[in-house]
């Protein structure tokens, strides 16, 4: 008799060591992105420190909750090598950056890491081969033209735009939380709304759930009509 041939994909048990480099990866390019944001702060910034501590400690319990839920991958990019150590972007904060975007601030450099950059590149590449999806947190955290670690205030500016009528106060479900990287410039705009409108699909089937659920209610309290012997009525 033939022996039955496993499915391809179906599991992922035997993974376990990917999530394992994929997890490895990111916390490695997100301690070398903190450590050059912390070098790049002046001595009497402990709060900024504080922050950028904060910042890769809960990216670090984020992910540690979500890699054990990997699942297939959508499209990433990977970028080219690097030659350099060091990369240093300017954050013009006299008064607003050359896009116009963030909160008026102090001019500050900051250092990004290119080894931190080539991680989270090998990162997205091991994720997109093993065909293994990354949270959405760890993906967002990652600059998707550069590679560059995303940590707000520091290696990229963060703002929340509404440009319908009324703005935010009448229509908070239209926030657009809005990230610029400093390094390369590119802008990713990620929607906030909590409570978005179903599928049709998925409201066909609740409606079809709701009329069984009717029915079977419906059924259980009509009472049965009870049957009349007529041999004993006579």
């Amino acid at each position: 008799m033939a022996k039955v041939k496993p499915q391809r994909g179906s599991g992922g048990a035997g993974q376990g060591h990917i999530r394992a480099r994929i997890s490895f990866l990111y916390k490695a390019s997100n301690y070398l992105q903190s450590a050059s944001v912390s070098k790049s702060r002046p001595k009497g910034d402990v709060n900024g420190n504080s922050r950028c501590q904060d910042i890769c400690c809960r990216a670090h319990t984020e992910e540690q909750a979500q890699m054990a839920n990997l699942q297939l991958p959508l499209n990433s990019a990977t970028a080219a090598t690097y030659n350099d150590t060091t990369d240093i972007a300017m954050v013009h904060q006299d008064g607003m950056d050359p896009a116009g975007f963030g909160e008026p601030r102090t001019s500050q450099h900051v250092q990004i890491s290119k080894l931190s950059r080539q991680l989270a590149s090998q990162m997205r590449g091991i994720s997109l081969k093993s065909q293994l999806r990354l949270p959405r947190d760890i993906k967002r955290s990652v600059c998707k033209l550069c590679d560059s670690l995303l940590i707000p205030n520091a290696t990229c500016v963060e703002r929340t735009e509404n440009f319908s009528r009324g703005g935010s106060k009448k229509k908070p479900w239209a926030d657009v939380r809005v990230v610029r990287c400093n390094s390369c410039g590119y802008i990713k705009r990620y929607p906030q709304t909590e409570k978005r409108s179903l599928k049709l699909t998925e409201r066909r089937k609740r409606e079809k759930e709701r009329d069984i659920e009717t029915r079977t209610t419906r059924a259980q309290t009509c009472t049965p009509v009870a049957s009349v012997d007529i041999g004993n009525a006579r």
